[in-house]
């Protein structure tokens, strides 16, 4: 009877667990990291809030507020979504405390049973100093150690059985605090979501508002870059020509040269009687004056070490770049565009000569200087201090940038050009 009872103890023993298990077991690694996931997509919520509030006091950064917006939305869309895993994860813990909850609701009526069972036939049974008898009417002293053994082990199974009844009712009631307290989770987690379902709303409308305002916008800017292309466009035009004119001139004034050194050369041939030395071979810069040659070859050397042409930033890069902040947005600069202080002097990136200054609509004041084979135009100016023909040196003050009246920005656009080539201003200047 004893051994049975002692069996069936350790079952029931191993079925129900300490509280501080059970516990651990109501929060499953899912959910935790779910709510470590919730934690990090309400903390950039705020942090966006903040710079959405930032953003705003910009009037005119309506592209970076969207941007700021559609940052929001995804974090809110991913949140909501998140919540719903652990409202989830919370349906399926609930169930499980549930199931758990009639486990041990069967196992504490079988342990009052079985300890209803042991208190009633040790009753029955008790007669007075029993204990007693059974221990002294052992056959020899070997037995009766193991009947005073026996008489202890059965005595601690009470106590452990009656501790087990008690462990059982606190795991019962631990249980029904989980359940209630995952319960309370999810109806807040539902009042969180719902919440977030009302300002992912609202972020929605604003940014369907900014839409229709950048859309307002990006025509501006494509109308204004569209313009700003065309003056630059003309500007390169009135280069290349004038360039070009002044190639075509040096050529031919190279091809004179040439013509009456061969006729010297002949005639020399003719009186000395000697064959002719041959001409010298034609390049694509022999039209250059053994100076300008030199200037070129200097100017070359010094790539990546030429003056800043004005102190400032670079606001504009060569080539097609597009818009910081508006998709679809293209720019096709043909040199390079430098924001710096109003009034600030502009100056000559190299030794040359000045071939022209002249005005172009939308780029103000231009002025164009040679280096040999290579040329800088210097664009938007207020003032020009050099005419045509003046040389310069490196650095020399040229003239003054001017300032759009319409930004009040003042940003000078550079050039260099090899012949009628454009080049990179900004591989030219000192980095």
């Amino acid at each position: 009877m004893f051994t049975k009872c002692i069996g069936r103890f350790l079952v029931l023993l191993l079925l129900v667990q300490p509280v501080g298990m059970l516990h651990a077991q109501k929060a499953s690694q899912k959910r935790k990291e779910l709510e470590n996931k919730r934690a990090l997509l309400l903390k950039q919520i705020e942090e966006n809030k903040k710079k959405l509030a930032q953003v705003k006091k910009q009037e005119a950064n309506k592209a970076k507020e969207l941007q700021v917006i559609g940052k929001q939305i995804e974090h809110r869309e991913k949140l909501i979504d998140n919540i719903g895993q652990e409202n989830f994860e919370l349906s399926i813990e609930i169930d499980g405390q549930k199931r758990e909850l009639g486990k041990l609701k069967e196992e504490l009526q079988e342990l009052k049973e079985d300890y209803g069972r042991y208190i009633l036939s040790a009753y029955k049974k008790r007669q007075l100093n029993q204990e007693l008898v059974f221990i002294f009417s052992s056959k020899d002293f070997h037995q009766a150690i193991r009947r005073i053994r026996y008489l202890n082990q059965y005595g601690n199974y009470r106590m452990q059985q009656a501790r087990l009844i008690v462990n059982t009712q606190k795991a019962i009631i631990e249980a029904i605090n989980g359940m209630i307290a995952a319960r309370d989770q999810k109806t807040w987690l539902m009042n969180v979501k719902e919440k977030e379902k009302k300002e992912l709303e609202q972020d929605k409308q604003e940014e369907n508002k900014l839409l229709n305002r950048l859309q307002v916008q990006v025509s501006l800017i494509k109308t204004q870059i569209t313009k700003q292309e065309r003056q630059e466009k003309e500007l390169n035009k009135a280069i290349s020509n004038q360039i070009a004119k002044e190639i075509a001139e040096a050529r031919r004034l190279e091809e004179e040269r040439r013509k009456k050194e061969e006729a010297r050369r002949l005639a020399e041939a003719k009186r000395t009687k000697k064959a002719p030395v041959p001409q010298e071979k034609t390049t694509s810069n022999s039209y250059l004056s053994k100076v300008d040659f030199a200037l070129s070859k200097n100017f070359e050397d010094n790539k990546g070490k030429l003056p800043w042409p004005i102190e400032g930033v670079i606001v504009g890069k060569f080539g097609k770049t597009p818009h910081p902040e508006l998709k679809g947005v293209v720019k096709n600069n043909l040199g390079i565009d430098i924001k710096a202080k109003a009034k600030s002097s502009v100056r000559a990136v190299f030794n040359g000569t000045v071939v022209r200054t002249f005005p172009i609509p939308g780029m103000d004041q231009v002025v164009l200087i040679s280096h040999g084979e290579y040329y800088s135009v210097y664009a938007r100016l207020e003032t020009v201090t050099v005419k045509k023909g003046q040389e310069v040196k490196t650095k020399d003050i040229i003239g003054t940038v001017i300032t759009n009246p319409e930004d009040q920005q003042s940003i000078l656009h550079f050039e260099i050009y090899k012949q009628t080539e454009l080049q990179d201003p900004a591989k030219w200047i000192k980095k």
